[in-house]
């Protein structure tokens, strides 16, 4: 089973049904999605859930685990929504798909950016965009990063990118 890293409104990233349901959860339980409908879906790639439990392990081993709620809340079956306002982490009932797992995009961001300064990781985009095209290379790109690295820059680059369009970051399980 993958994860699908995507960004934009819950009724352009869901399938109808299930996108007009994350909707109405959210913005009864927070109050705001209707704010985030008008943002196109994007995509960003896929992960497993068995490298992001490694960028979870290694984070905890750099960083402790009470630093991560937001990284934390990454990891568990079901749908995660990273929402662009300061939240604690919470999990709600979808009637059909599994769990909801919200958290705060900009505290996934301090989360990231904290790992990326003890790993001496990049942030910014163009950087962030050179470590995941290395990663494609046939020849070098196995031996270049570990994964967890480029599961990082992943994340890193969507979550820029939803602060920029201010809507969720979504791994679509």
């Amino acid at each position: 089973m993958t994860l699908s890293v995507a960004i934009g409104g819950a009724k352009g990233t869901f399938a109808d049904r299930v996108g007009a349901e994350v909707a109405r959860i959210l913005d009864h339980t927070f109050g705001a999605e209707g704010e985030w409908e008008g943002v196109a879906a994007r995509r960003f790639g896929e992960l497993t859930p068995d490298v992001l439990a490694e960028l979870l392990r290694r984070a905890v081993v750099e960083l402790g685990a009470d630093a991560l709620p937001n990284l934390s809340a990454l990891v568990g079956p079901g749908t995660a929504a990273f929402l662009p306002a300061h939240v604690q982490a919470v999990t709600l009932p979808l009637s059909d798909g599994g769990p909801l797992r919200c958290a705060s995009l900009p505290g996934l961001r301090d989360e990231l950016a904290a790992l990326a300064e003890r790993w001496e990781l990049p942030l910014d985009d163009a950087a962030l965009l050179d470590l995941l095209r290395v990663a494609e290379d046939p020849v070098d790109g196995p031996v270049s990063e570990p994964p967890e690295v480029l599961t990082f820059a992943r994340l890193a680059l969507a979550a820029n990118e939803a602060v920029r369009r201010d809507c969720p970051l979504w791994l679509l399980g």
